[in-house]
C-alpha cells in the first residue's frame, strides 16, 4: 500500500531533487510483494513494459510506460543512440539507499538494421525507454522507482500516484494456463523442414569451402496461431522455474511481445569492470547421471564444438582489448548445464582502462561468432542471402543500463515474438567445416524447445 509516510517521501524527494532541468528518479522502499497480476493488468491494458529476472540473483523488474525513447533506425543506430542521450542529465536519491543497480534505460537492439519488416515494426532497430515507473526487486527487498521528465510539476506528481495505485492493485486476475494452439507451418512438415534446412547448410557449407567464411550461424522460424487469449504471467513463471539460470525477459511495445529465456551474457559492466559469456557447442541432456556426464565429456573433447567456443572466446577478448588492459578468461571451457541442454562455457572479464559510452562498448562486442559467424561481416551477409525470416530481435541484444556504469546485456536467444496472436520461435545453430544438416536440424529442435514449451499439452519437438 501507498502509506501517508510512503507518499510524504516521494514528495520530499521530488521537492528536493527536481529542478526543471534533468530527469528525475526517485527511489523508496517498498514493504509490500507486487502482486503476479501487475502484468496481466499491463498486458490487458495495452502498456509497454519491460520484464526482467534473473531468478538465481534474485534481481527482478517491471519497467513501466516511457518518459523518454530512443528509437533509431538505419545505419550508425548505436552512434546516434549514443548522441540522443548524451545531453541528458539524471538527478536521483539512489546513492541514500546504497543503490545503483537501478535501470535507467530498458529495451534492445535488434540483431541488424531492420525497419522494413512487418513482423518486428512495433519496435525500432535500436528501441530504449526510461520508464516512468520501475518495481524492483533486489535481494527480497522490494523498491518503487519513480522517473519524472524535467517538465514535471506537483500536479505530474499527484496523477503518478493514482496511476501507480491502479497498477499495485490491479483488478485482472490472470488465468494459469499455458498458451493453445494452431501450428501455422514446419512442425506439420518436418520432412520438408529438413529438407529446407538441408539446402541452406549445404549452401553455407559451400561458402566455408571456399574460404569466405570459417563458420556462418544459421536460423529457422517456426510459426504457430494461437487459438485464444492468452496471459503472459504463467508463460514467464514457467521459463523461471525451468531456467532459472537464464535471463528471463519480456519487452512489450504496441501489438507486440518479444520474450525469452537467454543462458548468454552479452555483457555486465559494473564497477568499473565488464565481463561476458563465451557460450558455444551445444549437446542434449542424458536421461541419467551417467548418460548425462558422457555427453558433457563427448562435448568437451569435440574438437569441432571446441574450435567454435575458441572463436568466441578469442572475438570477446580482443573485443575487449579495444577497452581493457587486463582480460582474464581460463584458457579451457567448462560445462554449462541448463534444463533441456549442455554447453561449453567461458566467462571472460576486464577492467576498463576508461570512461566509454555504453553503445560504443556494444558496438564493439555485438555480434559475437556464436550468433553471426567468422568473419562477422562476410556471415551476415551470407545470413541475409539464406534466411527467408528477419531475425528482429532475436539473437540481438536485450537489457538496460544507467549513468552510473552499470548495465547488463543478453543475448536475446532462446526467444519468441507474439504479435497479432501469431508467435513466432527463433532456434540457430554455428556451421562450420564438418557441420551435418541433420545433426544441426536436430540441434534447432533442442533449443526450440525451450520457448516451445511454453505450449499446452505437449513438447512440439521430441529429441
Amino acid at each position: 500500500m501507498l502509506t501517508d509516510d510512503f507518499i510524504n517521501k516521494v514528495k520530499d524527494s521530488f521537492i528536493n531533487l527536481f529542478d526543471g532541468k534533468s530527469i528525475t528518479s526517485i527511489a523508496v522502499p517498498y514493504d509490500n510483494n507486487f502482486s503476479s497480476n501487475v502484468l496481466s493488468h499491463l498486458h490487458k491494458g495495452k502498456k509497454r513494459f519491460f520484464h526482467w529476472t534473473q531468478v538465481n540473483l534474485n534481481f527482478c523488474f517491471t519497467a513501466i510506460d516511457s518518459i523518454f525513447d530512443v528509437a533509431i533506425n538505419g545505419n550508425n543506430r548505436l552512434t546516434k543512440s549514443s548522441n540522443q542521450i548524451d545531453n541528458l542529465k539524471i538527478n536521483h536519491n539512489w546513492t541514500e539507499l546504497k543503490l545503483n543497480q537501478i535501470p535507467l534505460f530498458t529495451g534492445g537492439i535488434k540483431f541488424t538494421q531492420d525497419q522494413n519488416n512487418s513482423i518486428w515494426n512495433d519496435y525500432h532497430d535500436s528501441d530504449w525507454f526510461i520508464p516512468k515507473f520501475i518495481l524492483l526487486s533486489i535481494n527480497n527487498k522490494n523498491y518503487l522507482v519513480f522517473n519524472f521528465p524535467n517538465d514535471a510539476s506537483l500536479d505530474t506528481l499527484q496523477n503518478y500516484f493514482s496511476e501507480i495505485k491502479s497498477i499495485l492493485n490491479p483488478a485482472d486476475e490472470c488465468h494459469d494456463d499455458l498458451i493453445n494452439y494452431v501450428p501455422v507451418n514446419s512442425v506439420e512438415s518436418e520432412m520438408h523442414e529438413r529438407m529446407i534446412w538441408s539446402n541452406k547448410v549445404n549452401e553455407a557449407l559451400e561458402k566455408i569451402d571456399k574460404g569466405l567464411a570459417q563458420k556462418i550461424v544459421l536460423s529457422r522460424e517456426v510459426v504457430f496461431h494461437l487459438e485464444s487469449d492468452y496471459c503472459l504471467v504463467p508463460i514467464l513463471n514457467h521459463l523461471k522455474s525451468k531456467f532459472k539460470r537464464c535471463y528471463i525477459f519480456a519487452y512489450r511495445k504496441d501489438s507486440s511481445i518479444f520474450f525469452g529465456a537467454s543462458p548468454e551474457k552479452l555483457a555486465k559492466i559494473s564497477s568499473g569492470w565488464i565481463e561476458a559469456d563465451a557460450l558455444a557447442g551445444s549437446i542434449k541432456r542424458g536421461k541419467t547421471k551417467e548418460e548425462d556426464d558422457q555427453l558433457a565429456d563427448s562435448l568437451l573433447n569435440s574438437q569441432k564444438n571446441i574450435s567454435e567456443q575458441k572463436a568466441v572466446v578469442d572475438f570477446i577478448a580482443n573485443s575487449f582489448n579495444s577497452f581493457s588492459d587486463e582480460v582474464i578468461y581460463e584458457p579451457l571451457p567448462v560445462i554449462r548445464k541448463l534444463e533441456n541442454i549442455q554447453h561449453l562455457w567461458t566467462n571472460i572479464r576486464a577492467k576498463l582502462n576508461g570512461n566509454y559510452s555504453i553503445f560504443e562498448l556494444l558496438k564493439e562486442i555485438h555480434p559475437t561468432p556464436a550468433i553471426c559467424g567468422v568473419p562477422w561481416n562476410n556471415a551476415l551477409q551470407f545470413i541475409k542471402e539464406l534466411e527467408d525470416h528477419s531475425r528482429g530481435f532475436f539473437a540481438g541484444v536485450i537489457g538496460w543500463f544507467n549513468f552510473e556504469s552499470e548495465a547488463e546485456f543478453a543475448v536475446a536467444i532462446r526467444s519468441a515474438l507474439i504479435k497479432n496472436k501469431e508467435l513466432y520461435a527463433f532456434a540457430g545453430c554455428g556451421i562450420v567445416k564438418g557441420s551435418d544438416p541433420i545433426d544441426e536440424f536436430e540441434e534447432t529442435k533442442l533449443k526450440l524447445n525451450a520457448i516451445l514449451s511454453i505450449l499446452n499439452h505437449e513438447k512440439i519437438y521430441q529429441s
